[in-house]
């Protein structure tokens, strides 16, 4: 099969390529919070100023963790988007981050923000979705 063949080829290009950037945007903020939290707790001394530094240094690790985890599935999406092969990895992969994408929607609800907040989370559904669609259509190419 020539792998222009596959439907899907250039939407997990295209999608992991953005995946890689926003990925690598969102690890430095992680960073970011990560040093800033450690400068507020040891600079403050108080406890509350501790206590803010720990919180910003653990969503800072958070932060960090899921964005690898998203730099991982751009960086497959890309090297794999032209072997159908690995179409069915891709679509787990597509599966989990539209998950975790749903999960963000439904903790975007009743919060300070109100209607910001959900369609930011919105928003933040249209790559997985996207992902995931280019992994299918690769994988019923195979078929």
């Amino acid at each position: 099969m020539n792998h222009t063949d596959l439907k899907g080829r250039l939407m997990l290009k295209v999608v992991g390529i953005l995946y890689i950037i926003f990925a690598a945007l969102s690890i430095l903020t992680g960073l970011l919070a990560v040093v800033g939290g450690a400068a507020l707790g040891v600079a403050g001394g108080e406890s509350l100023a501790l206590g803010l530094g720990v919180v910003a240094m653990v969503f800072g690790l958070m932060m960090i963790l899921s964005s690898v985890f998203s730099l991982v599935a751009g960086i497959l999406g890309v090297k794999w988007c032209n072997r159908p092969d690995k179409a069915g990895t891709l679509f787990v992969l597509g599966v989990v981050l539209t998950a975790l994408a749903v999960l963000n929607l439904l903790s975007s609800f009743g919060g300070d923000n109100g209607s910001a907040a959900v369609v930011g989370a919105l928003i933040g559904l249209v790559l997985p979705v996207l992902y995931t669609l280019g992994a299918w259509q690769n994988k019923q190419s195979l078929q």
